[in-house]
């Protein structure tokens, strides 16, 4: 089975450079921001602790006033060209189709490139996910590629895997999600009184569903840690990850209660960056697992509804 092929990803995927790097994970497509003190900015995954700090109270002040834009056809024709020249073939994760307009420019470039490289392979795959999710996604694609998949295997599995990926965990404040496009604005609530926490998962599509409400974090962690048990597989198989923007002593609480009481093989906690922290916005915490296939979110609500009556 071959593996002479790089691996992608979204610039959402939000993995640090330590951890692209521990796993092999080859590059990202670089997207655009707009904030209140400039129009057009390439993202950064580089962020410190101390900047992502300052850029989600500025984000907390500025409402509107921070956008996202995906990379042009031409940029990424280009980024594709620098793998293809080399002799390597491309598999690319894309943020969700039903979220942004990135699947399809890939797909425009894609065909662009390979007129011009008839030799070479580029598959695409749309994650139907979105931020760390797409990381895990990633990850698990560099991880198959050393067990030897091909680049048609690699891409199969992906499909396969990307309907059991769970996000569970919990916004503070429904407006960010919801006026970006990442929530599923039937099932949206809001409730921003002081405490209150929504807690959500993916639905099939990779928007979030809020699947109920709680007050705190201590049931917050006792919420999540209950969803995973019932909803994970293999749990000493696989990497769980723990995701924050500006919700960093939670992130380690909860990523202490996952080590204790779910024992996966690792637990990773990650920074959500700029590009997707301005569509998430400031206080999300959420794990991130392969578990059970995502429904129409019929069970996974019942499930929540009965940990919640229990707590």
């Amino acid at each position: 089975m071959g593996s002479n092929y790089v691996i992608l990803g979204d610039m959402s995927f939000d993995l640090s450079p330590e951890l692209r790097q521990r796993f092999g994970v080859d590059g990202y497509f670089k997207g655009h921001l707009s904030t209140p003190e400039a129009d057009d900015i390439e993202g950064r995954l580089d962020l410190s602790d101390a900047e992502l700090d300052e850029f989600y109270a500025s984000l907390k002040a500025n409402k509107n006033k921070y956008k996202t834009a995906a990379a042009g056809v031409d940029e990424i024709v280009l980024y594709f060209e620098t793998f293809l020249q080399q002799g390597n073939d491309i598999l690319a994760l894309s943020i969700s189709s039903k979220l942004s307009t990135t699947f399809n420019i890939m797909e425009r470039a894609k065909e662009r490139a390979c007129e011009k490289y008839p030799e070479r392979k580029v598959i695409i795959v749309d994650t139907l996910k979105f931020s760390v999710a797409i990381g895990l996604l990633t990850v698990r694609a560099c991880e198959f590629r050393a067990m030897g998949y091909s680049l048609e295997q690699n891409a199969e599995k992906l499909d396969e895997i990307k309907k059991t990926l769970h996000q569970m965990g919990s916004v503070d404040d429904l407006f960010w999600v919801a006026s970006k496009g990442r929530i599923s604005h039937a099932k949206a609530f809001f409730g921003t009184i002081a405490g209150i926490k929504s807690m959500g998962d993916f639905d099939a599509d990779g928007l979030v569903t809020a699947l109920a409400k709680v007050s705190g974090y201590e049931k917050v962690y006792k919420t999540i840690i209950e969803y995973i048990k019932k909803t994970i597989k293999s749990a000493s198989e696989q990497i769980v990850f723990v995701a924050h923007s500006a919700r960093r002593e939670q992130a380690e609480i909860l990523a202490s209660e996952i080590r204790a009481k779910i024992k996966p093989k690792e637990v990773i906690v990650c920074n959500i960056y700029p590009m997707s922290g301005i569509n998430a916005g400031p206080g999300l915490l959420a794990a991130y697992y392969f578990g059970t296939e995502i429904t129409d979110l019929k069970y996974e609500k019942d499930v929540i509804n009965e940990i919640i009556k229990n707590l």
